[in-house]
């Protein structure tokens, strides 16, 4: 299998804290596949400082892209949604086009050879990753109330308001009706897609208002996506993430400090320290 018959990917990288990490994640990744681009989103509350030492380190390398349209981010909240779009449209508008888009943090790493993922895709091609399970997926807390109400304070930065609103619209009976076009599935946000899906993603999101519910669901990065691929590319979704994290009993991400704690099939690790 040579290098001109193999898939393209373009990663989608989140970013939030350590303009260092971020750089070496990219340089790691332009290094290891000399076919990828990198489109990098940093979460608009971060530093100024932060981004300016992005843009000083990789702003002249081509197949290193930095968002300027950026948004701010916070955990289970929509901007985690918002970011990616935004970069997969940058993607379109600016013909960064790639076979795959493969979304990832700065605190991912690969832990196995970025051409070995290259090979699985192009023996794959066409196969959708991402998890698309039921709402038994969910470990612990509210499963579908996290979409039937609505949900617009930081739960970590405003917990007892963030309950209290919750509990009010429950008592006052505000309670939204299930979506009638799609059924609202749920899994890890971290995914690996084809163009052909990303396209229907850009398209369902410029288009279809029943998803404008997610805007203020409850931790919208593990449905929203899983949702529209489950509606419009379910023949040839397999329903697991690349990306392997270990978690705590409470669903906390737990830091990995050794490569062989990673199961076979899987590319990356979240929050592994190389």
């Amino acid at each position: 299998m040579t290098g001109n018959t193999l898939v393209t990917v373009t990663f989608i990288l989140l970013c939030h804290d350590s303009a260092e990490r971020v750089i070496t994640l990219v340089r790691q990744l332009l290094e290891e596949d000399p076919d990828c681009r990198v489109i990098v989103h940093l979460d608009k509350k971060s530093p100024k400082d932060t981004f300016r030492k992005l843009v000083s380190a990789l702003d002249d390398e081509p197949r290193c892209h930095l968002m300027r349209n950026r948004v701010r981010c916070g955990w289970g909240k929509w901007g985690l949604v918002e970011a990616p779009l935004r970069a997969l449209r940058y993607a379109l508008d600016q013909e960064v086009l790639s076979d795959y888009f493969y979304l990832i943090s700065e605190y991912c790493r690969p832990v196995r050879p970025l051409i070995e993922l290259r090979e699985f895709l192009t023996e794959n091609q066409g196969t959708d990753f991402i998890e698309c399970e039921p709402s038994d997926w969910i470990r612990g807390g509210i499963r579908e109330d996290r979409y039937l109400y609505r949900h617009y304070l930081d739960k970590r930065k405003h917990p007892k308001l963030h309950r209290w609103m919750y509990r009010v619209q429950k008592k006052l009976g505000l309670k939204r009706q299930h979506p009638k076009s799609f059924e609202v599935r749920f899994g890890s946000q971290w995914w690996c897609l084809s163009l052909g899906t990303i396209k229907k993603i850009l398209y369902i999101a410029t288009h279809e208002s029943e998803f404008r519910r997610f805007r203020s669901a409850w931790i919208p990065d593990e449905c929203y996506f899983q949702s529209i691929v489950y509606k419009v590319s379910v023949a040839t979704v397999e329903s697991r993430s690349l990306v392997y994290t270990d978690f705590d009993q409470s669903g906390k991400a737990l830091m990995l400090m050794r490569c062989h704690d990673v199961p076979s099939g899987f590319f990356f690790a979240r929050k592994y320290m190389s």
